[in-house]
């Protein structure tokens, strides 16, 4: 499995943010968040500032307001950022500390959170528990950011 920063190169951050690849190195997520469209872009912009809180803070996303980040599947610990009608489905890496694993995005049209995106970070989360155990992580980098 295929991972990558979501978080500034140039940070260090006490937690890390991660979101899945596709085994051409494509990260969907990261495209959704660069296809947003204009019309949403201060959504946009107070998701990536609400990462990079619980990026830069001792007890990461813990402590935030339940307004913007709390729990949409207790039985499986899948958590929601929340920043307009822009979500954010993400996890705790049960495998590492301070590791969170970003896994679905989207625009959010109805009262309840769609069924098929929270199924959709739950089968994330178990790839991503299995390829953990299997040592089978690999961290993509960006070619320009890359040193080697």
């Amino acid at each position: 499995m295929l991972i990558k920063s979501i978080l500034n190169p140039n940070k260090r951050p006490v937690w890390n943010f991660y979101a899945i690849c596709n085994s051409d190195r494509s990260c969907p997520l990261l495209t959704w968040l660069n296809t947003i469209p204009k019309n949403l872009n201060a959504n946009k912009n107070r998701l990536l500032a609400i990462i990079d809180k619980a990026a830069d803070d001792k007890h990461g996303p813990r402590l935030l307001p339940v307004e913007i980040s709390h729990t949409v599947d207790s039985n499986n610990s899948i958590y929601e950022f929340v920043a307009g009608r822009l979500r954010l489905f993400w996890f705790y890496s049960p495998k590492e500390s301070k590791v969170i694993i970003c896994s679905v995005g989207f625009i959010k049209k109805t009262q309840k959170a769609p069924k098929r995106h929270i199924n959709a970070a739950v089968k994330t989360k178990m790839a991503y528990i299995k390829a953990f155990d299997d040592n089978d992580i690999e961290t993509v980098k960006d070619k320009k950011n890359d040193k080697s």
